[in-house]
């Protein structure tokens, strides 16, 4: 593949930018907090900055700084100064701006931002980070089947049980360009092999190379202060960034008024987002503000909390470029469910990358409800209501099916359409209420079973493809159309119930 076998440390460093800003390179640089102009001019490490010590300036034990608090001169050194002299929790009391990222050290486990504190950023980089380290170890030119927990290595004296590693390789999502990979413990090392904790759910077999992961320790970033962006329109860095952390937590605090991700997670194991994020800029070219950008192969992350005004509530990306290993990296087994309102696309997404991800929906208003592009999601439960989109949205690039059940869609705009399949889906027991549109449309390989669609919607259920089974839907008397079948010999089975009440 023409990248270098050696190993090799990233840090969530770029070190291959690209020389336009196309979309993958404004995740990039969202990810890493690296501005348009200079990710096409210059690798830059984000790292641990340099803080010289001023003799005889004792830090605040109150952990408020007067000389700084309320005034516009940047606060970043004497914080960082501040976290380092700490442990356990600190506090942080005022209003401060930022001139260059604060990276959380180790030796922090809470940070708190009481209701009266704020944080400014001043530039285009995120006001808070905790980096751990994912370095390259070795090509095993070993298949890594799905379905496995023992692997074949070269060098089986690298491994040690209860490390974590990044298992990955050329292979990528099919109908995408993005390469999967995924985080696993190692259990136990034998001649040759290694045991992991949980199963592949993809095959690694073109150019299989393992990393060591030295996930960063827990931090919980908690309290009800503000984190936000002076400058919006400067902004490509998510306000807050976990890159290979363990179980890392925000809650209750406020963040917004940015031009990128309020909260990014990239590598990281188990975590919680549980806060307030709103006001994202969405140009759909520049500016794509997520509220929670979960991202590369993090596993088993929680997303709660509030979001309005921004492009997706969640969504999942592939992860940044990694020394060594590349563009790497597949979202898996994590739980969107967060509190969405008047999203300028689809409320709560995944991009192509994403396995096993499960959503429960929450939304009002917006562009769209749920929209699906990866495999093998659930969105179960929960409601879609006053969208000018579709309720749910299934990709036609899906190829492991996605399993709607237990949904309600109502209310949705004039024409729009509550359940839309291009791609496969079991849909069981939704149950719609529109004003006109379509109950239910599904293309190929698809199947629903029980649910209802009432209320004045021009047709109950639209098939457009084959091999699709619907058995007991039931279509309310005032829909216009009980269904249309567009291909009725092409294998499909349609059996309805009889009609609920309005």
């Amino acid at each position: 593949m023409g990248e270098s076998l050696q190993p090799r440390e990233c840090t969530g460093a770029n070190e291959n930018p690209r020389p336009r800003m196309t979309r993958r390179a404004f995740i990039t640089c969202s990810l890493l907090g690296i501005g348009a102009a200079s990710a096409a001019t210059a690798g830059i490490v984000l790292g641990r900055p340099v803080h010289p010590r001023s003799s005889g300036a004792a830090l605040d034990k109150l952990s408020t700084f007067p000389e700084l608090d309320g005034t516009l001169t940047d606060a970043s050194d004497v914080i960082a100064r501040y976290l380092e002299d700490s442990q356990g929790v600190a506090v942080l009391r005022g209003t401060y701006y930022l001139d260059g990222p604060v990276e959380v050290p180790h030796n922090v486990t809470q940070l708190v931002l009481p209701a009266t504190s704020a944080l400014h950023v001043r530039g285009n980089h995120p006001a808070l980070t905790r980096l751990g380290k994912v370095t390259f170890r070795e090509t095993t030119w070993r298949d890594m089947p799905e379905k496995t927990m023992r692997l074949d290595v070269r060098n089986s004296s690298l491994y040690k049980a209860g490390e974590t590693v990044l298992l990955s390789g050329a292979n990528v999502v099919p109908n995408s360009k993005d390469r999967y990979g995924y985080l696993r413990r190692v259990t136990a090392v034998d001649a040759g092999t290694i045991s992991i904790d949980t199963p592949l759910p993809r095959t690694i077999d073109d150019v299989a190379r393992t990393s060591s992961v030295e996930l960063a320790p827990p931090l919980w970033v908690s309290g009800s202060g503000q984190i936000v962006s002076d400058e919006p329109s400067a902004m490509f860095s998510p306000l807050v960034h976990f890159f290979a952390t363990e179980g890392p937590k925000i809650t209750g605090v406020r963040i917004g008024h940015s031009g990128a991700a309020g909260v990014t997670l990239s590598h990281c194991i188990g975590g919680l987002v549980d806060c307030e994020i709103t006001d994202l800029l969405d140009d759909g070219e520049a500016h794509f503000g997520y509220g929670v950008n979960i991202t590369g192969a993090t596993r088993d992350a929680r997303v709660l909390g509030t979001m309005s005004r921004v492009r997706h509530a969640v969504t999942t990306n592939t992860g940044q470029h990694l020394e060594g290993v590349g563009y790497a990296g597949e979202p898996e087994n994590c739980y969107f469910a967060p509190q969405a309102s008047n999203c300028s696309n689809k409320a709560i997404d995944t991009h192509r990358v994403g396995w096993g991800i499960v959503i429960v929906p929450h939304v009002v208003g917006g562009h769209g409800g749920v929209q699906v592009r990866s495999d093998n999601a659930t969105v179960k439960g929960g409601s879609v209501e006053d969208s000018s989109g579709p309720g749910i949205f299934v990709s036609s690039v899906v190829k492991v099916p996605t399993s709607i059940s237990d949904v309600s869609v109502q209310a949705l705009s004039t024409g729009q359409t509550g359940i839309l399949c291009k791609g496969p889906a079991d849909i069981s027991d939704a149950r719609i209420n529109l004003t006109g549109g379509t109950g239910i449309e599904i293309f190929n390989d698809s199947t629903v079973s029980g649910g209802s669609v009432i209320g004045t919607p021009d047709t109950g259920l639209v098939i457009n493809g084959v091999r699709n089974t619907v058995d007991g839907l039931a279509v309310g008397p005032t829909v216009r159309r009980q269904s249309v079948v567009v291909k009725p010999d092409d294998n499909n089975r349609v059996l309805l119930a009889a009609a609920p009440m309005r």
